[in-house]
């Protein structure tokens, strides 16, 4: 029988997450929930909140306080918050095996080209333009990226070299 690791234990429901280490947001998040006073704000800004007649309800007063005062904490925009809420809203951390799985998928390419670029950029200190105009920067730019695919991929052209 082959020894578990962590993530196995992650994907197969074990609970490891709970264990894991709080991030700063985390912390900073659980500061703004103790001394913030939700309820006192929100009795402030009843009075002028729309009550919803004749149309859609509007969301909780409460929610888009919290919601306001969160893309000013982290400087985002409307559509940045919103992809903010979506992505750590998650399931409750919870991911089905589905999802896990598309993420690996897409994570796995996303790795090999981002790599390339991290070769480009960190390596070889590609981060400025040198030449006035797009056709000579483009020309630049994908022999770079050529040479770091190359680069890349030296350990399998090499042993097709050798016998």
């Amino acid at each position: 029988m082959k020894q578990k690791t962590l993530a196995m234990a992650a994907d197969q429901g074990a609970g490891f997450e709970r264990y894991r280490k709080p991030t700063r947001r985390d912390e900073f998040l659980q500061t703004m929930e103790a001394i913030v006073p939700w309820s006192a704000l929100c009795a402030v800004i009843e009075p002028h909140y729309p009550k919803g007649v004749g149309g859609r309800p509007p969301i909780g007063l409460q929610r888009m306080v919290r919601i306001h005062f969160l893309q000013h904490w982290f400087n985002l925009a409307d559509v940045a918050c919103e992809e903010a809420l979506y992505d750590s809203a998650n399931h409750r951390g919870e991911v089905d095996e589905a999802m896990r799985a598309k993420n690996r998928s897409k994570s796995r390419i996303r790795a090999r080209v981002e790599h390339v670029f991290g070769v480009v950029k960190r390596l070889w200190g590609f981060s400025k333009v040198r030449y006035r105009g797009l056709a000579k920067n483009a020309t630049r730019a994908f022999t770079t990226l050529a040479l770091a695919n190359i680069y890349l991929g030296r350990r399998q052209l090499m042993a097709q070299v050798r016998p």
